[in-house]
């Protein structure tokens, strides 16, 4: 799309998106995901799977409480916990 395009023009082309499409462009947008995967059935989008950087300071039983479904990943150095990344896994509505 022009710099020159109308702004109705530009209203038409967002319109040509899917609802989970729109889903994933707000998602690219979080600056707290690392990766995002998307995954397909039917030739439709059916699942995002975010991952994020934890803080180090969080307590891992609060990050267990946040999403009902997540993979946490825990690196530890030295005794003491370096890194943590969770992959969330969000159903596209």
């Amino acid at each position: 799309m022009s710099q020159t395009s109308s702004k109705a023009e530009k209203v038409e082309f967002l319109n040509t998106f899917s609802e989970e499409e729109i889903q994933l462009i707000e998602m690219t947008r979080n600056q707290n995901f690392q990766s995002l995967k998307i995954i397909k059935r039917d030739g439709r989008i059916d699942m995002i799977e975010s991952t994020e950087r934890i803080e180090d300071r969080t307590r891992i039983v609060d990050i267990l409480k946040q999403h009902n479904y997540q993979n946490i990943e825990i690196k530890q150095s030295d005794g003491r916990i370096v890194h943590i990344n969770r992959t969330v896994k969000t159903k596209v509505k």
